[in-house]
């Protein structure tokens, strides 16, 4: 039966220029529940429909401490259409997506045949057929697709004050641990944000927010073998090497998906 529990270690804050509370984030731990919507669900039954004269606005994934332990923020935020400071901005970003072209390393094919010879790589691209400490395998550059996505919004100066900046600068490189903009948890990484304007006289700009999009993946093929692997986790090969009737063999022995980037919640963006 899942348990929820409010976390203390952090939570965070905001107010206008007037004094008014405008957002808040409160933590919580969602413990024994089988997958992140259980969590998202345990959470919203249990979070206070307001926090001070500010409602609920979402509950968001903030990271996966274990198979059964999520930590999930419960936002709170005031109405846009009653908020006068947000009068100005522009309600609804506008997006651009490309996708290009770039590459990708491969130490390990997904069909090989052995055009002459008698060493079986055993799917490894570039094996220098030596076995044990001595054996190594180079590996190939292949194209790839590289998915971009741009989202531009129109905000108040005033709005991007230096603890707004400091947010956003401890989001970049960083993936999303929950689904954005149409896209799975794992498969954005916010790439940082940027604008320009005269320093003294202008009142409103217009900001971009860049993110990279690496689509999960449920059959990633190494060799012969099928993982599955969220978008920005890196998955990689041990190989060894046996032999037969005398003749050296590569083979995969064990394949590893390593999380390499930190997982958070991209809702201070505020997009």
């Amino acid at each position: 039966m899942s348990k929820v529990e409010q976390s203390y270690s952090a939570h965070s804050k905001a107010i206008n220029k007037n004094g008014k509370f405008t957002s808040a984030e409160i933590p919580y731990v969602a413990f024994e529940v089988a997958d992140e919507n259980e969590a998202l669900t345990a959470v919203l039954a249990a979070a206070p429909a307001t926090c001070g004269d500010l409602p609920l606005d979402s509950v968001e994934i903030d990271s996966r401490e274990n198979d059964t332990t999520f930590k999930v923020n419960a936002v709170y935020k005031t109405e846009t259409s009653s908020s006068d400071d947000d009068d100005d901005d522009d309600p609804e970003p506008t997006v651009s997506f490309d996708c290009g072209g770039g590459s990708k390393h491969m130490t390990h094919s997904l069909k090989q045949t052995r055009a002459f010879g008698t060493k079986d790589a055993g799917g490894a691209i570039g094996w220098n057929g030596k076995s044990g400490s001595e054996m190594e395998i180079a590996g190939v550059d292949i194209p790839t697709a590289q998915l971009r996505e741009t989202y531009t919004r129109i905000m108040k100066l005033s709005r991007i004050s230096t603890s707004f900046k400091r947010n956003v600068a401890a989001l970049v490189g960083k993936v999303n641990s929950g689904s954005f903009k149409g896209w799975s948890a794992g498969e954005v990484m916010f790439l940082g944000m940027s604008y320009s304007c005269p320093d003294k006289k202008s009142t409103k700009v217009t900001v971009t927010f860049n993110f990279a999009i690496q689509p999960n993946e449920s059959g990633a093929k190494i060799g012969t073998k099928s993982v599955s692997k969220k978008g920005f986790e890196y998955v990689w090969a041990l190989s060894k090497t046996s032999a037969e009737s005398g003749v050296p063999k590569a083979e995969v022995e064990a394949i590893y998906v390593d999380q390499v980037c930190e997982y958070a919640s991209f809702g201070a963006l505020g997009l």
